[in-house]
């Protein structure tokens, strides 16, 4: 009789433990799984926007030829998040903007709030490293300002990176530094057009059809050829973007040239809502 009554008691205490243990980790795991929710939905909503909306309204939501601002526009912040969302559904036919009801609520849902963080309602992070030094590095040893552009300043056959860093996380802007995809923008190929008359020309491909082929060169200059002339195309062993960074550079310049990039998209926004600049790049 003791010893069962020993072995309940036993048996209680263990049973009290394990039911503390799993509210203790149910505590601890249910932020993180709400982070980790929330950043997929951002990443996901980035890729609706960048793919669906971007062309219209910008890469930034500042607005282009065809759409207008909508990360800084007053009509729009007013919005509420099921007015936003109701037009994206029904679309603004008399505006020019086509529904995306067939996107379905998740992905309605996640480019809702992409907006959100576009029109800066998303938590500010901490800019890493330093932004000065960062700067250096841009336009001098890391050789980024051969290609890319920054406020009017730099290269012009890869992209503008004015806005780049405004809607990444840290994480993703080191990725694309260190290991840039396959298929990104950054790893585009040089290639080299070959002529009958011998001339080489490199550069990358801007406009191709069954009859000419459009190509940029390394100095902005834009060259037209017509295929008839064209003895040969070939690319390039050397991709635009490096694939090294990860090496050459030390994380304390990763940071630093981070650091950069994302107070240039700050500044950058700042400038178009009408605030002003932290510098002017000289």
């Amino acid at each position: 009789m003791y010893a069962r009554r020993i072995h309940k008691i036993a048996s209680a205490v263990v049973c009290a433990i394990l039911a503390l243990a799993r509210g203790t980790y149910t505590a601890q795991t249910a932020p993180q799984s709400r982070i980790m929710r929330a950043q997929q939905q951002t990443t996901s909503g980035r890729a609706t926007f960048e793919s669906t909306c971007a062309a219209c309204h910008g890469l930034d939501g500042q607005g282009g030829e065809r759409g207008p601002n909508i990360a800084s526009r007053r009509e729009v912040l007013r919005l509420s998040d099921s007015e936003l969302l109701k037009i994206l559904h029904d679309g603004i036919p008399s505006a020019g903007m086509p529904p995306f009801a067939s996107l379905g609520s998740a992905k309605l849902a996640a480019l809702v709030a992409y907006v959100r963080t576009l029109q800066g309602n998303g938590k500010v992070v901490a800019i890493p490293g330093d932004p000065q030094k960062g700067k250096q590095l841009f336009f001098g040893s890391s050789r980024c300002s051969e290609c890319h552009m920054v406020r009017g300043k730099g290269g012009f056959v890869a992209a503008d990176l004015s806005h780049y860093a405004a809607t990444l996380s840290l994480p993703e802007i080191r990725a694309a530094i260190t290991n840039p995809g396959i298929d990104s923008p950054q790893r585009s190929t040089l290639i080299a057009v070959i002529l009958h008359n011998g001339q080489v020309v490199e550069g990358v491909i801007r406009n191709e059809d069954n009859f000419s082929l459009q190509l940029q060169s390394l100095d902005g200059t834009f060259h037209l050829f017509q295929k008839s002339d064209i003895a040969k195309v070939e690319p390039h062993a050397q991709t635009l973007m490096p694939s090294d960074y990860a090496s050459t550079l030390t994380a304390a310049q990763l940071d630093d040239l981070i650091g950069y990039l994302m107070t240039v998209a700050r500044e950058t926004k700042g400038a178009s809502s009408g605030k002003p600049n932290w510098e002017d790049d000289d």
